[in-house]
């Protein structure tokens, strides 16, 4: 994940092509013109020079591809990579969050003693090769293994259909039509900040596996501040006392003015 990264940091943005390729969905001529504006993510950054260097397979059968082929190539791979770095970054901390909560239910309703297992293995991280406990969740493992090669077959079949047209990552699935219509100006803002928080999110997950695998405790524990609600934040709680401390004090009545009070009352 963290090569994907580097790929497409820099010496991209010479790799412009200048013909015109056909419309499509996005709205404008695609690669081409949405190029023009600078590939998105290029920050210069780019020490061993990756991007000109062709290390896909169909340099096998053609050692001399166009950069731009290989460019969009690397930009493809970024781009999913990046996406299911995402999902693992936010599903990593959310299960070894709920997983206790989920295991004590298996156990107590249904009598599925499997996930307590997978915790007192893992000692509460998440299952993983360095963490262990993959043998207990196998076939979800090769479930995710499926999807992520179906998604690889649909994303060369689309790109062979698409020809100098294609944008990599678009896969034509966006069920809420926040692209739909888009200017190339709006596409390369999109794609910008997803490839920003794509990279993020793989050297996260990277952290994610090295904390735990030295620390040998999950990273909800490592960094709780992180992963704590606010409102039961120590800062908290002295923020909100030291802001309702007065109003409190001024509330506050003695107990003999309380009898005071009552004697008063007629009876």
């Amino acid at each position: 994940m963290i090569v994907a990264t580097t790929l497409l940091l820099g010496s991209a943005s010479s790799l412009n092509p200048q013909s015109p390729a056909p419309k499509t969905a996005l709205g404008f001529d695609t690669w081409a013109e949405a190029s023009a504006l600078g590939v998105p993510g290029d920050y210069g950054f780019d020490p061993l020079n990756f991007a000109a260097s062709d290390l896909f397979l169909s340099s096998a059968e053609n050692k001399n591809r166009d950069s731009v082929a290989v460019l969009k190539d690397y930009r493809d791979a970024e781009i999913r990579h990046g996406r299911l770095a995402m999902l693992a970054a936010l599903a990593w901390p959310v299960q070894e969050l709920a997983g206790p909560y989920v295991a004590r239910l298996a156990n107590q309703v249904f009598g599925v003693s499997g996930l307590s297992d997978i915790l007192t293995e893992t000692s509460g991280r998440s299952p993983s090769v360095l963490n262990g406990g993959l043998e207990h969740v196998g076939g979800f493992v090769l479930c995710v293994a499926g999807l992520i090669s179906a998604l690889d077959l649909a994303a060369l079949d689309r790109q062979k259909k698409e020809g100098d047209a294609y944008v990599p990552g678009n896969y034509g699935f966006d069920p809420l039509r926040l692209m739909q219509g888009a200017t190339a100006e709006q596409w390369h803002d999109m794609q910008t900040k997803e490839v920003n928080n794509g990279r993020l999110a793989m050297v996260a997950l990277t952290a994610y596996v090295a904390e735990e695998a030295i620390s040998q405790a999950p990273i909800t524990e490592i960094t709780p501040g992180l992963f704590t609600p606010i409102i039961y934040q120590p800062w908290f709680y002295h923020q909100m006392d030291s802001a309702f401390e007065v109003a409190s004090a001024a509330q506050r009545i003695s107990g003999d003015e309380v009898n005071r009070f009552l004697d008063a009352i007629p009876k």
